[in-house]
């Protein structure tokens, strides 16, 4: 099973904040939502595998439940206000993706190339 670049984009995420308490409710449902698609995914992905080893499903679980965390992170509270909105639209839009696409598809989502576009100017060198 190849890493997708949609989930590992979400670990991007991490390290932008938000102010305003409804963009931070919006930013945190989102992340729930990639959270909760990402397990199901997974989940479906294991469940077809009939050679899987034993203990790689439990390890795999625990891989996710460490994304999932990383995804919650997101609701630290900082400077970068604009970055709030695509943050949010990138998440969605990559929840809203099939589970084929989400853990498999190379090509990110329009929503997720305007919030690296943005996200650009927050980067610390």
């Amino acid at each position: 099973m190849k890493r997708s670049k949609g989930l590992l984009l979400g670990c991007m995420l991490m390290g932008f904040s938000a102010g305003a308490l409804a963009d931070l409710a919006a930013l945190n449902d989102a992340a729930k939502k990639l959270c909760n698609k990402s397990k199901v995914c997974l989940q479906q992905e294991m469940a077809a595998e009939d050679d899987l080893p034993p203990g790689m499903a439990a390890m795999l679980d625990n891989m996710m439940g460490e994304l999932c965390k990383q995804y919650m992170s997101i609701a630290t509270v900082g400077e970068n206000h604009e970055i709030i909105g695509p943050a949010t639209a990138c998440l969605n839009s990559m929840a809203d993706k099939s589970c084929d696409e989400l853990l498999n598809g190379e090509e990110t989502t329009a929503a997720c190339q305007r919030y690296e576009r943005v996200a650009e100017n927050y980067r610390q060198y």
